[in-house]
């Protein structure tokens, strides 16, 4: 997926490495995958993803609107 996505960051956590940063994102289960857009966490699901779901998934968080969804969030009130 990275080939394809050269715009998409793409990172892997040892969480026992780095318990304090699994613990801050709740990581409960190996592997846990997240995806963030402008810092926010879009999507969060315990367990591997096959090739087409997670081109799916890229997918899906690129089109995602995250302005949109900060903007409902705050009710219409940027911050």
């Amino acid at each position: 997926s990275s080939e394809q996505h050269p715009d998409v960051v793409y990172a892997k956590v040892d969480t026992e490495a780095e318990q304090q940063l699994a613990a801050a994102a709740d990581i409960r289960s190996i592997p846990t995958l997240m995806a963030f857009k402008k810092g926010k966490l879009v999507f969060n699901q315990a367990g591997a993803l096959p090739p087409a779901a997670l081109e799916e998934l890229v997918q899906k968080v690129k089109e995602f609107d995250i302005d949109a969804a900060i903007a409902a969030q705050n009710n219409g009130e940027p911050k």
